[in-house]
Parts: C-alpha cells; structure tokens; sequence
C-alpha cells in the first residue's frame, strides 16, 4: 500500500481555482558535534565497561571492525561520570542530556539553514521538527524556537515514531503544508528540524546486550547530529533568496509485511534498537515500486535509476550496497551517501538530510534528484527533486 502525493502540474488545476506554485528548498545547514569516534575509540569505551571475552561483545566489535565508517560525530559525554557508572543513565537523565545538547545542535544548524535562505528567524510560518531519540513534552521543536527567536504564532508539528524516515517524511509534511498555504494565498517559509543524539542511548544498548545476550548492533553504527532546511511557497520566497531545489513530488509507502523488522522501543534506561537482518534485503526490494511511481507520474519514466543523484539514506554499508545493485546505480549516483555515512555514520532522521545538504556542494550535480530513506513499519519515504543552481 502506498501514496503517492503528486503536486500540481501547470495547466492541469486538480482543485477549481487551484493553480502551480513552485516548494523551493532556500537554505540548508548542517551541525555535528566536534567529537570524532572511530572504530578503536568505541571498542575502547566497550571494553571499560564489559569483558572483552563476552560472546556478544566479541560478535559485536567483529561488527564495528567491517562497517565502513571511519568516523562518527558523538558528544563527549563518554567522559561525563553518569555514563561512567556500573548501571547505565536513567531514562530522566537520557532526556536531560538530549534537551541540553541536542537543542544546541538543532539551534546551530537551524540558523545556518536561516542564514543561507537569507530569511530572518521572525519571518517563519511554519516549524515541522523530528526526532526519534526523544520524547520528552513539550518537544524540543518549541525549546528551538524560543532559542532562534520565533514567532509564538509559527505553525508547529512534531513528527514522532519515524525514525530513519523522519527527515523525509518532515519534508513531506513541510510540502503540504507550503501548499496549503498556497491554496489560501498565504507565505509559507517552512523550518524543517531534524535532530537526533544516538551517544546517549550506547550505554542503554551495551547494558541489554550485556543482560540478554542478544546484542543489537546500533551502538556501532549511529552517531549524533542535527540538519535543517527552509521551504518556502512562492509568496514567501524573498527576493534575494537563493534556490537550491523544487520539490517536486513524493512518495510515501508503508511494508506492513516487515512491521517488526525494525524498531526503536523505550526502556528504563532509554531506547533500544532492533533491527533484523532482513532489513538491507527489504530495503533494496522496497524502494523500486516508489521510484517507478513518481518517474511515471512526473515525466521521467523512461530514465533509468542513474540518471539521477541520490539522496540515499545511509542506514549501514548493506543497505547502500543492497540499493546500490538493486537500482543499478553508479557509484557517482551514491557518492554524497557513502561519503556522509563514511564520516559521520547513521544519524537516523538527521541522515538523508546532511546528504541532501553535502550533494547540494559536490560538483557534477545532476538535475533530478531522488532522496530515500526507509523507517520502522517498514515505511519507505521518498521525494524527487530537482537542482535550481
């Protein structure tokens, strides 16, 4: 089962009185922590708290030896003595430390999205933020918005239970509501926040795979970050305004089939991963039906998958592969992907976002763009785009 939220075409009114109005993308920032974790740093943190000859801590650095991430953005709180202690951090403190840190991170990537839209923080309608490394109320999304300055009349929305998918499926709410806006002759300047603080949930992983034996493998994969973008319908375009990209369609799709190939649960000690080894297979499979239904829809059906520049969320090195062979993409067509999750590893939500945000930079750009993640459910978000500059 799937949607398919083609936006109008020009000449081609789907609502009387309704007519073309372009969602350009006019800012983007990204912010990590300073902190760089490779594969040694995160076996040395292992090995102070757990035994080395543990058959699930063997199981679990023979993983974080064959990633492929060189380098993952992580807060320095390994050095903080509540993550030092024999028990992991409570859940209160987990949120504590997300509503501390991550609201800086978000705060800082916001205002370079804003300064690069040239778009003051006073002049957004709409906020549409995401996180699934928290839970706290009110959300984080109205702490930011204090800290930048905005409107308490801005529009809010705070997408939860998303995951990996979260920074897409923010994107797909932020496009309805710019047409909305459109269709009631409104500005939308729409700051869509993705933000997501994987440090603080290690301990929380290591001390169940300690207790079950039964280890997931999050804690050699996520890292910390947060990216932001501005969206705006035409009437809220300013004019010295740069325009990166139009969104141009999307496409959301549930698996029901695969509901429980992953998840993110919350525990006393705060959120656990789990993550089949089905899931790089039933990614690969489930992003063509969405891909063929929006070249078809818009024109460019007849192109093949490289034509494109991806946005590919990088989940893990098989689930880039798995899509890689899967689409018959060139490695030109993935670099912005496998050069994010080399550094910066899986960032859930805040992933398929600093992809978008580095490929915008990287030279030979193509003009359509497809930006795709896959999220707990299986939900499958995905987007085509195109280059304005």
């Amino acid at each position: 089962m799937g949607a398919s939220g083609s936006l109008p075409s020009k000449g081609s009114p789907t609502v009387p009185g309704q007519r073309k109005d372009d969602l350009t993308i006019t800012g983007m920032g990204t912010e990590w922590p300073s902190k760089l974790v490779g594969p040694g740093e995160f076996k040395d943190l292992a090995l102070k708290h757990y035994p080395e000859d543990a058959p699930w801590l063997k199981a679990l650095l023979n993983v974080n030896g064959k990633t492929g991430i060189q380098s993952r953005a992580m807060l320095d709180i390994w050095s903080d003595p509540r993550w030092n202690r024999e028990e992991p951090p409570g859940a209160d403190e987990v949120d504590a430390a997300f509503r501390q840190y991550g609201t800086e991170l978000a705060e800082q990537a916001a205002r370079k999205a804003l300064s690069d839209s040239n778009i003051s923080p006073s002049a957004i309608t709409h906020v549409v933020a995401v996180t699934a490394t928290n839970a706290g109320s009110p959300g984080y999304d109205q702490l930011v918005a204090r800290r930048l300055g905005l409107a308490p009349t801005a529009e809010r929305i705070l997408v939860a239970g998303a995951g990996c998918s979260g920074g897409l499926a923010a994107l797909r709410a932020a496009s309805d509501l710019a047409m909305a806006a459109s269709l009631q002759g409104k500005e939308a300047r729409v700051l869509v926040i993705a933000c997501e603080i994987c440090s603080i949930q290690v301990r929380c992983e290591l001390h169940k795979s300690a207790t079950s034996e039964n280890g997931s493998i999050g804690p050699v994969l996520f890292g910390d970050g947060a990216s932001a973008l501005v969206l705006c319908n035409s009437h809220g375009m300013a004019k010295n305004a740069p325009r990166l990209f139009t969104i141009v369609d999307r496409h959301s799709e549930i698996m029901p089939e695969a509901f429980d190939d992953m998840s993110y649960k919350v525990s006393p000690h705060g959120f656990l991963l789990t993550l089949s080894k089905n899931v790089p297979a039933l990614t690969a499979a489930a992003v063509r039906e969405p891909f063929q239904s929006l070249t078809n829809a818009n024109g460019k059906g007849s192109l093949s998958a490289s034509s494109f520049d991806w946005a590919l969320h990088p989940g893990g090195l098989a689930i880039i592969k798995g899509v890689q062979n899967s689409m018959d993409l060139s490695d030109d067509a993935l670099r912005a992907s496998n050069e994010i999750y080399k550094t910066r590893g899986n960032t859930s939500s805040v992933a398929v976002l600093a992809v978008l945000d580095k490929l915008r930079s990287m030279e030979k750009g193509k003009k359509d763009v497809i930006a795709c993640s896959v999220g707990p459910g299986l939900v499958v978000e995905m987007a085509l785009l195109q280059r304005v500059c």
